[in-house]
């Protein structure tokens, strides 16, 4: 696996911790590995030496709910050659910062901001996963002049609050997974039944980031209740329908979800996986006529977690969208 520079940004208000792929070192390294009679060992498909695409725009990529910088790596195996890649551990998330509040939308969208400029970065792509698109689409419209792209990945599009059934305590009570874990052992077990079909050393290595040991052995998740619970708060009171008037770039939605026929209505509740499949079509499907240039890549039979479980579609769909 191409491995990234790991290093800290200050933005002003909290250090921010991110994972950099530059195509630069990453192509010298596979033309010495070719030169030294090796193999590329995790070279993309996709790579031909030689072929300069250094002066393309920068990708940022911004993780889940409870994830990590570290989610983006399979992806990064066939973007880096061709992208500068900057992938942020956000706002009390991963190795960054965890300050006591500050969790709105808006102010982790800021954070991002904040970092960029600290980096020299100026226009560039952004690409969010679940949470982390309700960020990258917070960020795309209050600074429409700094992304030329925008790609949202499995994106909650909707305020919980116009979802089927939901209340806002529910809401609340909702979470992605245990707080911690008896043992490594325990939360590896927990994640390999969801994961089952795509599972790899690679994925178990990704997903041990979002967790951190305790001397007993015990595994707590990096993100902290308190935390989480200001996180969905902030989702349950966000007006995101009044984002994408303002999103003045191309948008690429991939939802987890089929394209819905014409005439489908959402379901009632979302009481199981295939009602909340069904709702997550018809939110894209709405959203999705209230962008002004926007292309949607359905991805029926897939997890939330597209990252880990197709990160070659994934990523050649990135590609492709960033080059038209």
């Amino acid at each position: 696996m191409l491995e990234p520079h790991s290093s800290f940004v200050d933005t002003g208000h909290l250090q921010l911790h991110y994972l950099e792929w530059d195509p630069e070192s990453i192509r010298k390294g596979m033309l010495d590995s070719n030169d030294r009679g090796g193999d590329s060992d995790g070279a993309p498909s996709s790579f031909v030496p030689g072929d300069e695409n250094t002066d393309n725009v920068p990708v940022v990529l911004l993780h889940g709910l409870g994830a990590t910088a570290d989610t983006w790596r399979l992806v990064a195996q066939s973007l880096a050659p061709h992208y500068p890649l900057f992938a942020f551990d956000l706002r009390g998330h991963g190795l960054s910062e965890r300050p006591e509040a500050g969790y709105e939308l808006p102010i982790v969208a800021e954070d991002v901001i904040s970092g960029m400029a600290k980096l020299g970065l100026g226009q560039v792509a952004v690409v969010g996963h679940g949470w982390g698109a309700r960020v990258a689409l917070a960020l795309a419209a209050r600074h429409p002049a700094l992304v030329s792209h925008l790609i949202l990945v499995d994106c909650p599009h909707i305020e919980p609050r116009h979802w089927p059934g939901m209340t806002r305590e529910r809401f609340m009570r909702e979470r992605d997974s245990a707080e911690s874990y008896a043992s490594r052992e325990n939360f590896l077990n927990s994640l390999r039944r969801e994961m089952s079909s795509f599972w790899s050393p690679d994925v178990e290595q990704i997903v041990l980031s979002y967790v951190c040991e305790s001397p007993d052995g015990e595994m707590h998740e990096r993100l902290r209740t308190e935390h989480q619970r200001q996180i969905r708060a902030s989702l349950w009171d966000d007006h995101a329908l009044s984002y994408y008037a303002k999103v003045s770039c191309p948008v690429l939605l991939i939802p987890a979800a089929v394209m819905p026929h014409p005439g489908d209505e959402l379901p009632e509740s979302l009481e199981d996986a295939d009602d909340f499949a069904a709702a997550k079509g018809q939110m894209a499907a709405q959203v999705a006529r209230a962008i002004q240039r926007c292309s949607v890549l359905w991805m029926p039979n897939s997890v939330h977690d597209l990252q880990l479980q197709r990160p070659q579609v994934l990523s050649d769909a990135i590609i492709q969208f960033l080059q038209e």
